[in-house]
């Protein structure tokens, strides 16, 4: 486990999956982060390679051969090599193997880069192909955020807002976790805010289609303690809570990528959203989570 810490915050991370385990707010005493309580989810905020969500089958086809990758791929459950660490930057390194290769048949290199600086803990991506071929994949976070923060006030309180304001689309699950292939509009974010219910989530993860959000901000007019996600780079922005269960967290997710569309085992380079890099070369996306105290709610929800 390694550990980021300044003034104002404390931070965990695990080798297994580089995948954070506290943001701690040091003056309050309290985690932003979800527990990872197992009886709703056990998991805080995996980070996903290299695809998002699940394939038909859990299985994709290359040059005629079937491979089988498991949701979400397979970066969350290996150990990651630790190449930088001080009191603020922690760097992770996961390179292919004989057994990444048995489910991905390509040469990659996967930096996880995690920086605290001030209020903000910024995560950056980098993946290099090291195959003399093109290589398809996805990237994401799937950081989960508790509610309420600090045990004040209720699920209910929270509001979710997107930046910059609008309408937005979501792709429609059927059944979940897969895709229908269709969009519907999401009509519970009015105008970029959604007010936070656990009915929403009933049915399964919101994935909304729309590349140009740069922020989405937690908050509540009963706390003063809030977060917001910088997801500039990224084209996808999942929400997701425990299906079918009023579980006290929810995740605000940057997805470059999307689960399959319901149907036949397919090719990844074919699928939606996904990033093609060619050989040698590199893709780098990040993602900040700004934590903070003192929030003039009224202010902000005009």
């Amino acid at each position: 486990m390694l550990t980021l810490e300044n003034e104002q915050l404390f931070v965990e991370i695990a080798t297994k999956g580089a995948e954070l385990q506290k943001i701690y707010n040091k003056q309050e005493n309290f985690d932003y982060l979800w527990t990872g309580d197992p009886d709703f989810w056990g998991s805080h905020a995996p980070n996903l390679f290299p695809i998002i969500g699940r394939l038909n089958d859990y299985k994709y086809t290359k040059d005629g051969k079937t491979y089988e990758l498991p949701q979400h791929g397979f970066a969350k459950d290996l150990e990651f090599e630790v190449a930088e660490a001080s009191d603020i930057n922690a760097v992770f390194v996961l390179k292919s193997t004989d057994e990444t290769k048995a489910m991905y048949p390509y040469n990659f290199s996967l930096v996880i880069s995690y920086n605290l600086e001030g209020s903000e803990l910024k995560t950056t991506y980098q993946v290099t192909n090291e195959s003399t071929e093109t290589m398809p994949f996805s990237i994401g976070g799937h950081p989960a955020f508790n509610i309420p923060m600090n045990g004040e006030g209720t699920y209910d309180d929270y509001t979710l807002r997107i930046e910059p304001k609008k309408e937005v689309n979501y792709f429609e699950s059927d059944p979940v976790p897969y895709r229908s292939g269709n969009k519907k509009p999401f009509k519970n974010m009015k105008n970029g805010v959604l007010n936070m219910n656990h009915e929403t989530f009933r049915d399964g993860l919101i994935i909304i289609d729309e590349p140009t959000i740069e922020t989405v901000t937690l908050a509540s007019p009963q706390n003063k303690h809030g977060v917001t996600v910088d997801i500039s780079d990224f084209p996808y922005l999942c929400l997701w809570t425990k299906e079918q269960m009023d579980a006290p967290f929810i995740c605000i997710e940057p997805f470059y990528g999307l689960p399959d569309v319901i149907g036949e085992i397919g090719q990844l380079e074919e699928k939606e959203g996904i990033i093609l890099l060619e050989a040698n070369e590199q893709k780098e996306v990040s993602f900040t989570i700004t934590t903070f105290s003192s929030f003039h709610y009224n202010a902000w929800n005009r």
